[in-house]
């Protein structure tokens, strides 16, 4: 069996564990020399840190709650909290609760579970909520809560993208990162770009001569290693890519898609020529679709 046979027979099993599974694809990333493939693989395998943004299936939304003292001895115990009375910054950390636990976290913390419920910390938010929440009761303990299907929902996640990513790179080459054989056929930028399908979130079309062909990629916004990584993967030169960067630093944040600052604006004109002469690998319509969609998300602007 193949080491891509076996991640597909790990992933199709239910009760594999998928940190093992984990294991095995970082293997694999080694051998096909995917930095992209690594790079997730040990983010899932170890946890994100505070500076990675985390996929799109590690987040939602928390209910908080907490514990009210009032006067005589009164109480409001297991009381919600509503996000109104939170100023945007801290409400946005529970809107949009960003799940950094590793795999092997995740799955002991469900192997553990017995309610269905689970409990996110929420440091001082308690002692900032003061008398705020519920008038004449001061808050002595507050915390968030989630329902356990969401922990489930980032194993199966990991999963199905292992078996999805496992899956298109077999059918181009059923003996890729095996030992002993001729290196793969399929190529680095085509391996990054099935990841970026398989793995992330976000939709544009790009790649290839063709005018369009759907690609998925994720950019995190204001992330400028995720940005030049797609824009590698996609051909754009390195100092194309630095030449990017400087502009990005240098212009206002836009307000709108499409509204970008000069140094920006003439950028994307500039690769527009390179892929309308041909010096740029990919066609007009796929380049101009793609310098949208990536400029706009690492802006955080809509794509549509």
């Amino acid at each position: 069996m193949t080491l891509l046979e076996e991640i597909q027979t790990l992933a199709v099993d239910s009760s594999t564990d998928v940190a093992a599974l984990l294991r095995k694809c970082k293997l694999l990333a080694a051998r096909l020399q995917t930095v992209e493939l690594e790079q997730w693989v040990a983010h899932e395998a170890n946890g994100y840190p505070d500076q990675v943004p985390v996929p799109e299936y590690r987040t939602w939304p928390v209910q908080l709650k907490g514990h009210f003292a009032g006067p005589f001895g009164s109480a409001i115990n297991n009381a919600p909290i509503p996000f109104a009375v939170l100023p945007s910054e801290i409400r946005k950390k529970y809107e949009d609760y960003e799940c950094r636990q590793s795999i092997a976290s995740i799955e002991g913390l469900l192997g553990k579970n017995k309610n269905g419920v689970l409990t996110v910390v929420t440091g001082d938010l308690a002692m900032f909520l003061g008398s705020k929440v519920y008038k004449g009761y001061n808050c002595i303990q507050a915390w968030g809560e989630f329902g356990t299907m969401a922990h489930i929902e980032v194993v199966n996640s990991v999963r199905n993208r292992v078996l999805d990513f496992a899956i298109e790179i077999w059918k181009l080459d059923p003996k890729a990162g095996e030992l002993g054989t001729q290196a793969s056929p399929i190529g680095a930028q085509r391996v990054t770009q099935i990841f970026n399908t398989t793995v992330y979130g976000g939709s544009a079309n790009l790649v290839g001569s063709a005018e369009s062909s759907t690609v998925t990629f994720h950019i995190g916004v204001q992330d400028i290693d995720s940005l030049r990584m797609v824009l590698t993967a996609n051909a754009v030169q390195d100092t194309d890519i630095q030449d990017l960067e400087a502009a990005l630093s240098s212009d206002p944040q836009p307000t709108a898609s499409n509204q970008y600052g000069p140094k920006v604006t003439a950028w994307i004109a500039g690769m527009m020529s390179k892929a309308a002469s041909g010096s740029w690998a990919i066609g007009l319509g796929a380049a101009g679709n793609l310098l949208a969609s990536a400029i706009a998300k690492y802006y955080g602007l809509p794509t549509g």
